[in-house]
């Protein structure tokens, strides 16, 4: 699943697409696009568009309390939602705000221009509340094999193929020697044949 970054208002794009990033790729989850809006009504458009392509939206920056901060803006365009809209608004221990709205399907997470900020929001309570709404994050994962277990398996498969090389050798050796005492045999017949054949020889020549 993709969800897309609107900032706002935001100077630490960089340092939050990199949280964003590390923290939503553990949900699979990952970004498709990331925009900027200087003016509420770049805001709007921004998500009109985000809205039109994906289920999740994140909104940096702007939460400054004014009559044109993120969230005053967000309850001006999702008035009309009215009942079907859900919103949760979290502060951390320096009371810095956090939102997550919700509508059927989709979702828009505010979030201030502090990645320390976002990040302890997201461990908080929006991870927790993503993975659960969208099921995300429970797939079953290949198991990589540690490197101990790696070494292990190569030492062993190396001990074996020393092993069985050895046990190559010692079979060859065995082979040859073998070899080697049936041709001596055979030479030692064939020099009896022979010494037979030269007395046979030796005695015809007298008679």
């Amino acid at each position: 699943m993709e969800y897309e970054i609107i900032f706002y208002h935001s100077g630490k794009t960089f340092e939050a697409e990199r949280l964003l990033d590390r923290k939503l790729s553990g949900l699979h989850l990952t970004r498709r696009l990331s925009a900027a809006a200087v003016t509420p009504e770049e805001l709007a458009d921004q998500l009109s568009g985000c809205l039109s392509r994906c289920n999740i939206i994140v909104i940096i920056g702007g939460l400054d309390g004014g009559q044109q901060s993120t969230d005053s803006i967000l309850s001006m365009i999702l008035s009309a939602q009215g009942d079907s809209l859900h919103c949760e608004k979290l502060l951390d221990e320096e009371d810095n705000p956090a939102y997550y709205i919700c509508a059927e399907q989709q979702c828009i997470l505010v979030l201030p221009d502090d990645p320390a900020v976002m990040e302890t929001m997201l461990d908080k309570r929006l991870l927790s509340v993503l993975k659960e709404k969208y099921v995300l994050g429970d797939e079953e994962q290949e198991e990589v094999p540690s490197l101990e277990t790696v070494t292990a398996a190569l030492q062993k498969d190396l001990s074996g193929l020393g092993q069985n090389t050895s046990d190559y050798h010692a079979r060859l050796m065995a082979q040859q020697q073998t070899s080697l005492n049936r041709l001596r045999l055979l030479t030692l017949v064939s020099a009896g044949i022979g010494i037979l054949l030269l007395i046979a020889a030796i005695l015809t020549a007298f008679l």
